[in-house]
């Protein structure tokens, strides 16, 4: 069953894709390692910024854009990314299919990675800064925006215009649900759960551990909740609880 499974891997893998990015993006020592695997549909329209691998263990397959093993498909596969800005990668993390990440120049994407998850149909639009941290799993249909796009003028303070951006900080050990717009400026401490179609758009810095956020804006609804990221934890739970994971 092993063989099998390395065999359907080795088949859904964009080669072409998977072989062009490497060694355009990354320094030969690290590209001949194939660090970055492509899956399925994948369209690069821009590639003129950088990605980096700042990491201890650079090996193959650490970084995965495009798979289509997680539990809620997307009816867009096909992934998009436009960067002429940086990536900075310094551990794992897998981009499921749908993904859309524009990194504008000048601009930082910032994945701490060890396990990081971004699930499907997730968009990244990244103008200044966006900083992820290590063990986060951002659900699917996720937005996170650095950017408002559009100026707005306040009226009543003699025509004050606010800057279109602000930096995005995610913690260590945050879950974030489904459909959730994280806005500039937002910071999400460690070890926060965030609900699901919840609107993110201020600093939480000074929010107590394990706090569960949720609400349009979100606001600190609870605190003590804390996610099992350990997976021989949750499958001792599933066992307990009778719960069949199912992927695709």
């Amino acid at each position: 069953m092993g063989y099998l499974r390395v065999l359907r891997r080795l088949l859904k893998t964009n080669w072409w894709k998977t072989f062009w990015i490497n060694f355009k993006m990354l320094p030969f020592r690290q590209a001949c390692k194939f660090p970055i695997y492509v899956y399925g549909k994948a369209q690069f329209r821009n590639l003129s910024g950088k990605i980096i691998i700042d990491a201890k263990d650079v090996y193959s397959g650490m970084i995965k854009i495009g798979k289509k093993d997680y539990y809620v498909a997307t009816a867009v596969q096909k992934c998009v990314w436009n960067v002429s800005g940086t990536i900075l990668f310094h551990g794992s993390v897998h981009f499921m299919q749908g993904s859309y990440v524009l990194v504008a120049p000048n601009a930082t994407l910032e994945i701490t990675g060890n396990h990081g998850l971004c699930g499907s149909n997730i968009r990244i639009c990244c103008f200044d800064h966006i900083s992820i941290g290590q063990n986060v799993e951002l659900t699917w249909d996720i937005q996170l925006m650095d950017s408002s796009f559009h100026y707005v003028e306040l009226l009543n303070k003699e025509g004050l215009v606010k800057p279109l951006t602000a930096p995005i900080h995610i913690g260590d050990y945050v879950w974030v649900g489904n459909r959730t717009t994280i806005a500039k400026g937002s910071v999400i401490p460690s070890h926060t759960v965030v609900a699901s179609n919840s609107v993110v758009n201020k600093d939480f810095s000074d929010i107590e551990p394990d706090s569960l956020l949720a609400g349009m804006p979100a606001t600190v609804k609870a605190t003590g909740y804390h996610r099992i990221f350990d997976k021989k934890q949750e499958r001792n739970f599933d066992q307990q609880f009778g719960y069949t994971r199912t992927h695709l």
